[in-house]
């Protein structure tokens, strides 16, 4: 697992931060979705909410790899991570359920992901450059 910088966490924290995931099908077609319930939960953890991913929740069962991108105005970084584990209980997902229930969305599980690699991907000339 790798530790994601503090400006990272700080950005996936920040309450206007964009947020979309990208998980692979079984013959190798991308399929992205936006992740409004992304969170960290630790530097080297990001929390996903299972909400309507009828389609992903498929696809990180047959293969567990993923890319997050993360956004704020002109600052962006792609995440690379695996799912370790769904889970259907436990604090985190009663977290996550509050707040969703708010919104009039039922929370499923949530999926843990490892963070493996951190890129930049700013509108700067930094951008590609492997962050950690």
């Amino acid at each position: 697992m790798t530790v994601m910088p503090e400006p990272v966490v700080r950005m996936v924290k920040h309450p206007e931060c964009r947020k979309v995931m990208a998980s692979v099908s079984p013959n190798g077609e991308p399929h992205m979705i936006v992740c409004g319930s992304l969170m960290v939960t630790e530097p080297d953890t990001i929390v996903v909410g299972e909400v309507f991913m009828y389609r992903t929740v498929e696809y990180l069962n047959a293969n567990p790899m993923v890319e997050f991108v993360v956004w704020h105005g002109k600052d962006a970084y792609t995440i690379k991570a695996k799912a370790r584990c769904r889970e259907t209980s436990g604090d985190v997902f009663n977290d996550m359920s509050q707040k969703l229930d708010k919104m009039n969305m039922s929370l499923v599980a949530v999926w843990y992901f490892d963070v493996l690699e951190v890129w930049d991907a700013s509108a700067s000339s930094t951008s590609g450059s492997r962050v950690v």
